[in-house]
């Protein structure tokens, strides 16, 4: 269950910036990428952590689909 820090509207516009910053590394934009994640941090200190473990979480589950695959 999420908690009220998770469920306040300034967590959730630092969560989207900071969604949107990985879209753009992911598409080579490292300046905007670094802009939108200091947007993101100014908003909630706390970003930086929760998306590094969303980041690990999807990397993991890919890799899991990856082997899947390979069988």
């Amino acid at each position: 269950m999420a908690g009220k820090h998770e469920q306040s509207p300034e967590h959730k516009k630092a969560h989207d910036l900071a969604e949107e910053a990985i879209e753009k590394a992911a598409d080579g934009d490292t300046r905007k990428a670094r802009e939108l994640a200091d947007q993101a941090k100014d908003i909630d200190p706390k970003i930086s952590e929760e998306m590094a473990k969303e980041i690990e979480d999807d990397r993991r589950k890919a890799e899991k689909f990856k082997g899947q695959g390979e069988r």
